[in-house]
């Protein structure tokens, strides 16, 4: 019996029948958001800890958004790769700003990227990032109306598209939410630290195979080389937070709950109509909500707000939060300032 044990392993040996083998193939195609911290490799790393194995290859240039992957001739090589019938994943990775500021630019751009993909009869995910902050060190707080903008474009395109959405931002956004003084960005206001990239290969993970993720370590190796290291007690609470975003996200879905946050939203004509000299900011919240950003300057807050069909509201006060001016930008239109210093009071 034992000669016959170790003749089934010389066999299995010749026929190369190994756990990589098994492992699904995938392919980022991605810029510093990919290659910081090296996530192709924590992704493979992470997913070695578990029944799914993954094998994953980036190619990735600094900066460099999915359109200028397709049409710069010194980076031919990423469509090289996605057609050469190698991978059973595609990951996209637009740059940061690209999906938040020029959707258009994205949409067409993952569509391209996907008849690409599917003529090499590979999957696409999209890799739908998180927003820039603001301040530094423990005091940083993401843009909030960039993360729903990006999360839009990303969920629209999957759609569109018929691709899957690893909602990546959205699981930054959860993280900020529970952990405002626990950051995942670097001192720029862009990047991921570890903790960041450790959360998004989460994400990854758990969109790509269906999985969710736990009991893995927060040190992550590759043929013995660390390639992440993270608290224990971060990672469980990383893990958390994935599986809470990915457990029931669909694009579709993401995109049905802002069509009734849209609605809920107050039109321009409402907000004009509310505006008066001497009104306190707590009017317009009460009207259009929490603002998504503020910022002051010599004493002038400034707070912003989302409001229907696109368009945003700020509101400038002074140091007691009393309204001097308001700008409405509307898609399409010129903005509009309106002087509330000017205008009548109620009686």
């Amino acid at each position: 019996m034992k000669h016959f044990i170790l003749l089934l392993f010389a066999v299995f040996a010749c026929l190369g029948i190994s756990k990589g083998e098994d492992a699904e193939r995938v392919l980022i195609i991605g810029n510093s958001y990919t290659y910081c911290n090296d996530l192709p490799n924590v992704l493979m790393a992470l997913s070695q800890e578990t029944k799914h194995p993954l094998e994953v290859e980036s190619y990735t240039a600094g900066a460099m958004s999915l359109r200028g992957f397709l049409d710069d001739p010194n980076h031919s090589k990423a469509k090289s790769l996605v057609q050469s019938k190698k991978y059973d994943w595609i990951i996209l990775q637009d740059q940061s700003q690209t999906p938040a500021y020029k959707p258009e630019e994205t949409m067409d751009s993952v569509k391209r990227w996907t008849q690409l993909a599917k003529a090499s009869e590979a999957k696409v995910v999209l890799f739908l990032t998180w927003a820039h902050a603001s301040g530094k060190g423990k005091k940083m707080e993401p843009l909030v109306d960039m993360q729903e903008r990006t999360s839009t474009t990303y969920c629209q395109a999957g759609v569109a598209n018929k691709a899957k959405v690893a909602p990546v931002g959205e699981a930054w956004a959860r993280w900020y939410r529970k952990h405002p003084n626990k950051v995942l960005h670097v001192n720029d206001g862009s990047h991921p630290n570890p903790e960041g990239t450790y959360l998004a290969a989460c994400v990854l993970y758990s969109t790509i195979t269906g999985q969710q993720v736990k009991g893995i370590p927060g040190t992550l190796k590759l043929n013995k080389r660390v390639v992440m290291r993270v608290p224990s007690g971060s990672a469980k609470e990383l893990q958390k937070t994935a599986n809470a975003t990915t457990k029931d996200f669909t694009a579709q879905g993401y995109l049905d709950k802002l069509k009734i946050k849209e609605g809920k939203r107050p039109t321009t004509a409402e907000v004009k109509a509310i505006l008066k000299k001497g009104m306190s900011l707590s009017s317009i919240k009460e009207l259009a909500g929490a603002p998504i950003h503020t910022s002051s300057d010599s004493g002038r807050k400034t707070y912003q707000f989302r409001i229907r069909d696109g368009a945003e509201l700020c509101a400038y006060c002074n140091s007691s939060d009393t309204v001097e001016q308001i700008s409405i930008a509307a898609p399409g239109k010129p903005v509009e300032i309106i002087d509330v210093t000017k205008l009548k009071t109620n009686e």
